[in-house]
């Protein structure tokens, strides 16, 4: 337990670290040379004289913050979305898959950070004669992200998180019901993740990240890394089609849904 401790803590340092950069980077950025270009066009010239002359206006397209930069062109970071899940589970020499459903939103809480969250919960049924067995496994996530804009279109961006992974088994037998048995049990996990998010048109957001999951002592599940692809199709400003893969080293969360943008 107290790895995960001294792995959150780094993680919130380097999400810390990335907000306060974000200065200087700014300075580098093309928007600031135009701010600096605009306030030099406002500048009044001295003339040989002494008297003063309005320098001459010079165009400049201003700076815009990334939380309303996102309604124009840039990647979204606040939005709620729901849709169809499915997990996929090779461990063991066993290979099963389960369907549910997913709840996911996030919130952009300043130009550089954002809060996110969601939760995940598929099942898989079995019968045989007068057997009946059924498993639940959920996943419940929270974390904090800081993005930094390589582009008015493109993003850097990096989130920490935990999580809890529950599962549950239920079985039942017609013939002896005195063998019934229903158990679940649960785990947490911290999860760190670098990636970039780019909105290349209007109305098309892809989004690219890899990190490393390190979970509690447990039993069944080991440390793993983890990839995660998706993609957005907005049919209007508001709504779109999302798509989304996850990966861990045994396990993948395949998610279809609808999200609205705010």
């Amino acid at each position: 337990m107290k790895m995960e401790i001294r792995a959150v803590c780094a993680g919130a340092v380097v999400l810390a670290a990335m907000a306060w950069v974000q200065d200087a980077h700014a300075q580098r950025s093309p928007w600031w040379e135009r701010q600096k270009a605009a306030q030099a066009s406002e500048a009044t010239s001295v003339a040989q004289d002494g008297s003063a002359q309005p320098a001459v206006q010079q165009p400049y397209q201003p700076y815009v913050p990334a939380v309303r930069r996102e309604k124009i062109e840039g990647p979204g970071y606040t939005y709620i979305e729901a849709g169809a899940a499915r997990v996929d589970v090779d461990m063991y020499d066993v290979s099963e898959s389960g369907n549910g459903g997913y709840l996911r939103g996030s919130l952009a809480i300043t130009d550089d950070l954002y809060l996110f969250g969601g939760y995940d919960r598929v099942a898989k049924s079995w019968s045989v004669d007068a057997e009946h067995a059924k498993v639940t496994i959920d996943q419940a996530e929270f974390g904090l992200g800081a993005s930094v804009s390589l582009s008015r279109r493109v993003d850097f961006t990096s989130e920490l998180s935990l999580l809890r992974l529950g599962g549950k088994l239920d079985y039942k037998d017609r013939d002896y019901p005195e063998d019934d048995f229903s158990g679940s049990d649960y785990l947490y996990a911290g999860k760190l993740m670098l990636g970039i998010r780019a909105r290349p048109v209007s109305n098309l957001e892809l989004w690219a990240k890899a990190g490393y999951l390190r979970v509690d002592d447990n039993l069944l599940i080991d440390d793993s890394a983890v990839g995660n692809v998706g993609i957005q199709y907005r049919f209007t400003p508001t709504w779109g089609v999302v798509g989304e893969a996850e990966f861990y080293e045994d396990v993948r969360f395949y998610r279809l849904g609808i999200r609205a943008s705010f």
